[in-house]
């Protein structure tokens, strides 16, 4: 994924998302409690502002200290910068509550290529959500929004002029849409019983366990989870595409 000098960029599409509605969605635990107002009365407060944000240099630092202080593995720069390619933009995303940075997932696609003897995968690298913010739909949200770009790949916008070299209208034609990519896998250290859950709700099944996948922290083990239709998993081939 690493571009050479004499390669044109492209530029981020949609960086920041419509607010998004947590009430419908399924896969976290939430609880409310209304009875909290004086003599019994319901206090509803108005829904709190979310959206999705797309992956760039400037909010790169945001992105690190959310896994610094959600995951005890240090990821290299190269990791970092992997993960802001813009055709990967769709799929990796920091997620803001009341315009507060607390969380994101990144993503990379496996198996793309003509010939592959392996199917094309959305491979789930990370999903953190900062711990006083769990239990709100966060993390079911983010990946929610990765697995329906999956199924639902978009044209990447028109790459932005090189300065390295003579810009021709070849070298700025758009890129044609990545295929439909309907399968996920992601990999939960053994014991997360909760993380286990999670991605069982959201229709991942247990195919089985890598042994020594995490080779700094233990236990190493990784069970392996894939979901190998998305589309019905997450109910997009139902009526209106309602979930």
């Amino acid at each position: 994924m690493a571009k050479t000098a004499n390669t044109p960029t492209y530029s981020t599409a949609g960086t920041v998302s419509a607010p998004i509605d947590l009430s419908g969605l399924k896969g976290e635990y939430t609880t409310l409690n209304l009875q909290n107002g004086s003599k019994g009365k319901k206090v509803v407060k108005p829904n709190v502002k979310v959206t999705l944000t797309s992956l760039t240099i400037n909010n790169s630092g945001t992105l690190r200290r959310i896994y610094s202080v959600v995951i005890p593995i240090i990821y290299s720069d190269k990791f970092y910068k992997e993960v802001r390619d813009p055709l990967l933009d769709d799929v990796n995303k920091l997620i803001y509550y009341a315009d507060i940075p607390v969380g994101a997932i990144c993503c990379k696609f496996d198996n793309l290529a003509k010939g592959s003897k392996e199917p094309p995968t959305l491979v789930i690298l990370t999903l953190a959500i900062l711990a006083p913010y769990r239990s709100l739909n966060l993390g079911t949200s983010l990946l929610l929004s990765s697995l329906k770009a999956s199924i639902n790949p978009i044209t990447p916008p028109p790459p932005i002029p090189s300065d390295n070299k003579t810009n021709t209208r070849s070298s700025l034609t758009v890129v044609p849409p990545r295929v439909k990519v309907n399968r996920a896998l992601a990999h939960v250290q053994v014991g997360n019983l909760d993380a286990k859950r999670f991605y069982e709700r959201l229709g991942f099944k247990e195919i089985g366990i890598e042994e020594n996948y995490y080779s700094k922290v233990e236990p190493h083990g990784a069970i392996i989870m894939v979901c190998e239709d998305i589309t019905t998993a997450i109910g997009e081939n139902q009526p209106n595409g309602s979930s």
